[in-house]
């Protein structure tokens, strides 16, 4: 049995299976390390797989309006889930995702539908929420604070420039 938001998705042969990812990045570049960088832990996905009986081809129009359907931001709709499946995962709240697939059943008067549910607010979502916000701190050397050099006057870089002139006069006539 699955409810979406007090909506029964009535059917039979219903098959709920939970998956996450764990992201991870290999670090050892060319070398032969097992170093990995931690991503994070993605949100759980629900693939459900039922089928609906062509003689209740409105609950099949149901499930698709409730697929569809958007909030007033004009978002997909978030549902709150009752599912046992769900409900050991620690999945409360879910939004239709992917593929909403129907196909006629082998042998039998009915459809065969299949869809993905993506859980919204994960657990991990949330405690990365509550975590404060780390702020960039300002650094410094240690040692003496060290003033402004001026930028050179305009006099300057021409005397500069005469005395590299005489000296490359004075290496060649050397």
């Amino acid at each position: 049995m699955i409810f979406l938001n007090n909506n029964n998705l009535s059917g039979f042969n219903l098959t709920v299976r939970a998956n996450f990812r764990i992201e991870t990045k290999e670090l050892s570049g060319q070398t032969s390390s097992s170093t990995r960088s931690e991503e994070g832990i993605k949100p759980c996905t629900l693939s459900v797989s039922l089928q609906i009986p062509f003689d209740n081809s409105a609950d099949l129009t149901r499930l698709r309006e409730l697929a569809t359907a958007l909030d007033s931001a004009g978002n997909l709709q978030v549902y709150d889930i009752v599912n046992e499946t769900a409900a050991a995962m620690k999945v409360r709240q879910v939004t239709f995702m992917d593929n909403f697939t129907v196909s006629q059943a082998d042998n039998l008067k009915a459809w065969q539908v299949n869809f993905t549910l993506a859980e919204y607010l994960s657990i991990p979502e949330k405690t990365e929420q509550r975590q404060p916000q780390k702020t960039a701190s300002d650094q410094s050397a240690d040692g003496e604070t060290v003033g402004d050099v001026p930028p050179p006057t305009n006099q300057e870089e021409q005397q500069s420039l005469a005395i590299r002139i005489l000296q490359r006069l004075d290496d060649a006539l050397a």
